[in-house]
Order: structure tokens, then sequence, then C-alpha cells
């Protein structure tokens, strides 16, 4: 699933409880800022991949809100997309290895 309006970017998988064909949401920015993401009406468990110019910057846990309320996350520094990945997937995007086994690493503050 590809998220490239601010009306995607807003509501994301809110609301979604199973992915079906999809592991997950690439949102595409036409600029590079600090994105903040939370979990509001969100019942999957998910990581978030900070990218820019095809780097990847940082990794970040979000868990359902209903299981630890509302968190925020932020990318470490301004990106230009942004992958959700449901927990315990890992895919390819645009030849960099997204995965939740990756360890260390600029930005890097995943659970």
């Amino acid at each position: 699933m590809i998220a490239r309006t601010p009306e995607e970017h807003t509501r994301g998988l809110m609301h979604i409880r199973y992915l079906v064909g999809y592991d997950g949401m690439v949102f595409l920015y036409k600029d590079r800022a600090v994105r903040h993401f939370w979990n509001k009406n969100t019942h999957l468990e998910l990581y978030i991949y900070w990218i820019e110019g095809g780097r990847l910057v940082g990794r970040s846990y979000l868990p359902p809100e209903g299981k630890a309320g509302i968190v925020i996350v932020s990318s470490p520094e301004p990106v230009d997309t942004v992958v959700e990945l449901l927990k315990g997937r890992r895919c390819y995007y645009k030849g960099l290895l997204l995965s939740p086994e990756l360890k260390g690493g600029k930005g890097y503050n995943a659970q």
C-alpha cells in the first residue's frame, strides 16, 4: 500500500485490524522533514523505518494503541520516505533490507 497524499498520510493504517495481501504501507513525501507517527486508532503492531534519499536512517517500534496507549515516534533526522511494516515482517524497499533483526546504527530506537 502506498500513501502519497496528505489525507493518505494522515489515515495511514488506522482502523485496520488485518492486512490482506500487504505487509505494510509506504509513505512518500515531496519534502524532507522530521516525521512523527502515532498509533491512535491503530490495531497493528508495527516497525517504522525512516528513509532519506534512499538511505535507512532509523527504525522505531509502534505498538497497537490498545496495548500501550498513545505512543508517538519521530524520525531521527529529516526524511522523505517512511515504511510501516507489520511486526515480524521484512522486505526490500528500493534495495534496502527492512528487517526487525537489524541491530544498532544511527537513529535506531527499535525495541
